[in-house]
């Protein structure tokens, strides 16, 4: 594989693992991009949600642990993405934390939405 000294477009790329998807075709390019997509979605969507609990007790310290080591795995492995400086690789990852940024926005003003305020009766200033 030739090294690339910027940004460029093609399909003969090493995305996370050696060999792949480069040789295989087009099928496992866009597989991979597909996987490149949905890892900038997590990533997104794990930077957005809040890492404690203000109840957070000593005994989840095992667990909140656990999490944050995939939260910081998941975003390693999406800037090992990137760094293939292949655009459509970089542009899938955009694509993704929009995405993710979208998909859990919505998630959240469908199933917590904001309380509305009551009206004041009879048009009085409260």
């Amino acid at each position: 594989m030739a090294q690339h000294g910027g940004f460029w477009f093609g399909v003969d790329v090493d995305i996370l693992f050696t060999g792949w998807p480069s040789g295989y075709g087009y099928f496992h390019f866009y597989m991979a991009l597909v996987l490149v997509y949905m890892l900038s979605m997590c990533a997104q969507m794990f930077a957005m949600t809040p890492m404690t609990s203000p109840k957070m007790v000593p005994k989840s310290l095992i667990r909140h642990a656990a999490l944050h080591c995939l939260r910081t795995f998941i975003t390693f492995l999406v800037l090992l993405c990137v760094i293939t400086f292949n655009l459509g690789v970089l542009i899938t990852v955009l694509l993704g934390h929009v995405g993710g940024y979208v998909a859990l926005t919505m998630y959240i003003h469908y199933h917590y939405p904001a309380p509305v305020a009551d009206a004041p009766a009879n048009d009085e200033k409260a």
